[in-house]
């Protein structure tokens, strides 16, 4: 079988990181399982030496981007359809797998030009999440996002959504459910293995001795990291012989120094800001209990790659018990669950990780164990798969 995906992510080294390796990773797979899957980035990514056309762009952005961001995005069909059109007639794939992705339409009208079955991914509700989160300043084209959002969908001949709570959302909007296959993120357990301390990290950072409490992530406004000061200042006093490692750059990073690395305790909290996607698994090595305390939206729809690599390391996980994780994380067996508004149970949970390194190793063991037999890449290739040919056999079938 030939497919050829899509995605439209932008900046796909930086602020899509996560996206980017899921796609990277769910190709992979596709190809180890002896088919052709082509990976086509769609939108052209930020210049390594900027031009000067690009500086001149970038003085003009804060003027004109409230009111060219959203026209921007939707006149990028135009060149799309030409590219992608001499792409499809090279690659000629059985499956035209298409990212839903804010304002873009043109894989579902050269689907429909080709006579190419249509599946497409839905790893967020895009109209929803950049009205909501990240476009809430920009000048709204009306409901026009949503209309495109619906119209890819209601084309498809089949959707990957990344959880039940989005797969719901869509139905309610009118969306058949029959269309809709929930596959939830993976980790790599190749890549993400259970392994000693990194030794020339742990002697950097000083942790011989130490119980490490562990923290990665990139995004700004989802992570739930302003629950976590009052809590580590209590553990840093309560327990000398335990540190924080906190890995992110940017906010998150300027967050943790300004409200942790301060006072008596500053040497215990480390932070390493961004690392590079393939360096995680040694500062992983390095924690002891890992944190995803995510905050409890009640529209929570995401799908935590975090947590999947957290569990794939053999770590001890203790999250917000929210939307899908709290399908993943069966607590008290492979990892262990908390309520951010249950006054005083995340500072408890993480006093009896810290205590118990045996609770620690047997959490750990299971969570591996699951991420073997359930959540890894080449079982979302075959569930993909199995998608990809029901979608052929009805197209064979009229």
């Amino acid at each position: 079988m030939v497919i050829t995906y899509f995605n439209y992510l932008w900046d796909i080294d930086g602020i899509s990181a996560g996206s980017a390796i899921k796609a990277k990773e769910f190709i992979a797979a596709l190809n180890r399982a002896g088919h052709t899957a082509y990976l086509e980035w769609r939108s052209p990514q930020p210049r390594v030496q900027p031009t000067l056309s690009d500086k001149i762009r970038a003085g003009l952005k804060p003027r004109l981007q409230r009111y060219l961001h959203e026209p921007k995005r939707l006149a990028r069909n135009a060149p799309h359809l030409w590219q992608e059109y001499l792409i499809l007639k090279r690659q000629k794939p059985d499956i035209l797998f298409n990212r839903l992705e804010l304002y873009y339409f043109s894989g579902l009208w050269l689907s429909r030009l080709l006579d190419l079955p249509f599946v497409v991914e839905a790893d967020c509700p895009p109209a929803y999440e950049h009205a909501t989160f990240y476009g809430k300043h920009y000048l709204h084209l009306g409901n026009l996002s949503t209309h495109l959002d619906l119209a890819n969908l209601r084309a498809a001949d089949a959707i990957i959504v990344i959880s039940d709570v989005l797969k719901n959302y869509y139905i309610e909007r009118g969306i058949p459910a029959e269309k809709m296959h929930v596959i939830a993120n993976a980790a790599d357990p190749q890549k993400f293995r259970p392994m000693p301390k990194d030794r020339e990290l742990a002697e950097k950072y000083r942790l011989a001795g130490k119980t490490v409490v562990g923290w990665i992530g990139s995004l700004v406004g989802w992570s739930g990291i302003e629950s976590l000061t009052a809590t580590a200042r209590y553990i840093l006093q309560a327990r000398p012989n335990t540190c924080f490692m906190l890995v992110g750059g940017g906010k998150n990073q300027e967050f943790f120094r300004e409200q942790l690395q301060t006072g008596d305790h500053a040497g215990r909290v480390i932070l390493p800001g961004t690392v590079p996607h393939g360096e995680v698994p040694r500062y992983l090595s390095c924690m002891d209990v890992v944190l995803a305390p995510y905050p409890k939206l009640d529209f929570w729809y995401a799908s935590s790659m975090k947590i999947f690599e957290y569990m794939s390391a053999g770590k001890t996980v203790l999250a917000t018990n929210v939307g899908q994780v709290g399908e993943i994380i069966e607590d008290g067996v492979n990892g262990y669950l908390f309520d951010p508004e249950a006054n005083g149970e995340l500072r408890e949970k993480i006093t009896a990780l810290v205590d118990s390194a045996e609770v620690r190793q047997r959490a750990g063991a299971q969570a591996r164990r699951d991420i073997e037999q359930k959540w890894n890449w080449d079982n979302n290739a075959q569930k993909m798969l199995a998608i990809f040919d029901d979608v052929l056999r009805r197209r064979r079938n009229g």
